[in-house]
């Protein structure tokens, strides 16, 4: 590798961290979790309220549901991956968690765009 192949790939590795750090600062907080089994809406919780729920899936295992501090969690699940509970917590309007094998999707919507918003001293 040649010294301008090397400056390109800083070049391109640097301009897409900028981008993905002023897309992430741009989104918009959630403030419902809506979920689904198996294409059908069956609730809608807000992230103003910590609650913990199960959700009976498609097969008739279930995903706990765990609303805290404004973020969606899946805590614990009937399925045998476990993959959506290791799914990392949801806040933020568009984030979802899906656990395939009960067909459940939790979807992020609605809420304000996030802006720093601050008195410095």
């Amino acid at each position: 590798m040649k010294k301008g192949d090397l400056m390109l790939l800083l070049g391109v590795v640097a301009i897409a961290l900028v981008w993905i750090l002023i897309w992430n600062m741009n989104r918009n907080s959630g403030a419902y979790a809506v979920v689904t089994v198996d294409g059908k809406e069956i609730g809608v919780y807000s992230l103003m309220e910590d609650i913990t729920t199960d959700i009976i899936g498609y097969t008739g295992g279930y995903n706990r549901l765990e609303i805290k501090d404004g973020n969606a969690d899946v805590i614990e699940a009937s399925c045998p991956d476990k993959l959506c509970v290791q799914q990392a917590k949801i806040s933020r309007d568009g984030e979802t968690i899906v656990c395939l094998p009960n067909r459940i999707v939790i979807k992020i919507i609605g809420g304000e765009k996030t802006t720093l918003d601050a008195v410095a001293n």
